[in-house]
């Protein structure tokens, strides 16, 4: 690869971190409000700008396509630019489903819901939200094919660990909801809102196995880890 092309990649490496940097800060806002109980204000954390934050995202993927059009990319670097045309569609979902838990998770807790039940496990769903998407991070800043393999394991462990949990909530609030039917709508809405922080590690899962295929080669979204 020439140097300008090289540089060009280099531009949006940085521009995905960025992307990146942006999801894990408002995941990273939202346990702590949790972890505080500060639900009511939960609906304040917000991109500064929805129109910039699609630009950013039109931006780089208009980069990309430029670097295709204009030289040819070989091997790794073919990889790589593959993986971020659909990463930037990945962390978009992220923030959907952060906004979305934001906005809602406060208007279903009433005060006839248990609150500290809910807390219970909706603190621990989230932070493996974040271990997921921190350690999905680290494989940008890396080339070394070990350690890109070793994060992606923590990726998948965080990522199953946030499923198993998801499952216990939702069986435990199918309990609540038979006991309390005047409150099955509020139950239901809990159900909904932390279903979307199930989603969020679902989503940092699937860029850590494009980061895989970009780092390390192999079948785009089939990765195999020896254990």
């Amino acid at each position: 690869m020439l140097v300008s092309e090289a540089q060009k990649l280099a531009t949006i490496r940085q521009d995905m971190l960025e992307l990146g940097r942006i999801a894990l800060d408002i995941n990273e806002a939202v346990l702590e409000k949790l972890e505080k109980n500060e639900i009511s204000t939960l609906k304040e954390l917000k991109l500064s700008s929805k129109k910039d934050w699609y630009n950013k995202i039109a931006a780089i993927d208009t980069k990309i396509i430029h670097l295709f059009a204009l030289y040819t990319p070989e091997a790794r670097d073919l990889r790589e630019l593959v993986a971020f045309l659909k990463i930037t569609n990945e962390f978009d979902r992220i923030i959907n489903s952060s906004h979305s838990f934001m906005r809602d998770f406060p208007k279903i807790l009433s005060a006839e819901v248990d609150q500290s039940f809910i807390l219970e496990f909706a603190i621990p769903l989230q932070k493996t939200c974040v271990a997921a998407l921190q350690n999905t991070l680290d494989m940008f800043d890396t080339d070394d094919k070990a350690l890109v393999s070793e994060l992606y394991k923590a990726v998948v462990v965080e990522e199953n660990e946030n499923d198993d949990m998801y499952k216990i909530i939702e069986r435990n609030l199918l309990k609540k909801i038979n006991k309390d039917l005047p409150l099955s709508r509020e139950y239901q809405g809990v159900m909904s809102a932390l279903r979307r922080l199930e989603k969020i590690a679902d989503r940092a899962l699937s860029i850590a196995v494009l980061m895989h295929y970009a780092k390390i080669g192999g079948e785009i979204n089939k990765v195999k880890v020896s254990k």
